[in-house]
């Protein structure tokens, strides 16, 4: 994923603990959302789907997290035309950015 949390701070104007803080809030919502996207995927609910990828897109993408943001924004449109099949392939790449974004946080202590 390779992100850089000095220059992710630069970019938000934030001081590089806050935007650590707002990266391990977007890992901790996103795991949730993601969960909830699952199930409702099992339920078959394109609305549900279509709201909370569009969730997970807008959270990645003010972080820049362009993997993220685009296996979100390719569900979002699949759900907004109720097709729910093939995003395996979609939420793979979320569970995989967020394992990526996990493993360098311990870098950025």
């Amino acid at each position: 994923m390779d992100t850089d949390i000095k220059a992710l701070a630069e970019e938000l104007g934030l001081e590089e603990n806050d935007a650590l803080r707002l990266v391990q809030i977007f890992i901790e919502t996103t795991e949730q959302d993601l969960l909830l996207l699952e199930r409702a995927f099992a339920d078959q609910d394109a609305d549900q789907v279509r709201k909370l990828a569009h969730h997970i897109k807008g959270a990645a993408s003010n972080l820049e997290l362009t993997v993220i943001t685009e296996a979100a924004l390719a569900i979002e449109e699949k759900a907004r035309s109720n097709l729910l099949e093939d995003t395996e392939p979609q939420i793979a790449a979320i569970r995989s950015g967020l394992d990526s974004i996990c493993t360098e946080m311990t870098s950025w202590d």
